[in-house]
């Protein structure tokens, strides 16, 4: 509005104040070809706005589908059962020159079952704790009979870790089992071994 303002009082005062008029309608004339210039740039401009407006693409607002949130749940929440932690084995040339087997106590496959017992999550995953003990030679309680406490007490922890058993999608009182290798970093040696797992964390999902 205000550069046609200009161009229409520059016209006045060329009708005005032109010496000729041939003078005055060359004067005129330019400011018209400017006027209508000036036009055209402008009409191109607000079209050129509006069709970007209208192709920009309109993200729909993010919407919260119930159930999707992840939860911790308390590691009672989950039942571990048939829990075995087995060396490798490895193959050496006797004197002899047979082949033989024999553990490698430096890797490990732990297997065993998960249950979810809660009533109303469905468990994803479960980090479970690893630990490894050297125990004296006079120490011979089997492993289902071994008591935390009892373990702790009388054998040498030689390596822990986590182990991580992700993706599980167990729905209440559902089971699953499971077969992880394991390693034990910086671990010492393992002489009549043992072994405690325990359950340290569970993520999951609210029904």
């Amino acid at each position: 509005m205000i550069t046609f303002f200009v161009l229409l009082v520059a016209a006045v005062l060329i009708g005005l104040f032109a010496e000729s008029n041939s003078t005055r309608v060359i004067g005129i004339s330019i400011v018209a070809a400017i006027a209508v210039l000036v036009g055209g740039y402008l009409y191109w401009r607000d079209t050129a706005t509006s069709v970007s407006r209208q192709a920009r693409p309109t993200v729909p607002a993010q919407t919260r589908v119930p159930g999707q949130a992840l939860t911790e749940l308390s590691p009672s929440d989950i039942a571990i059962a048939g829990i075995n932690l087995e060396s490798g084995v490895e193959t050496y040339w006797g004197i002899d020159g047979k082949q033989y087997q024999r553990p490698n106590l430096e890797t490990w496959t732990l297997s065993g079952k998960v249950r979810n017992i809660s009533r109303d999550h469905r468990v994803k995953d479960v980090a479970l704790k690893v630990q490894l003990y050297s125990c004296p030679s006079y120490f011979t309680t089997p492993v289902a009979a071994i008591k935390f406490e009892e373990l702790s007490l009388i054998c040498s922890r030689i390596g822990e870790r986590s182990v991580g058993l992700y993706g599980l999608d167990l729905p209440p009182q559902a089971e699953k089992t499971f077969s992880e290798p394991v390693s034990f970093p910086n671990q010492g040696e393992a002489i009549n071994w043992r072994f405690w797992v325990a359950v340290a964390r569970v993520v999951a999902q609210p029904l």
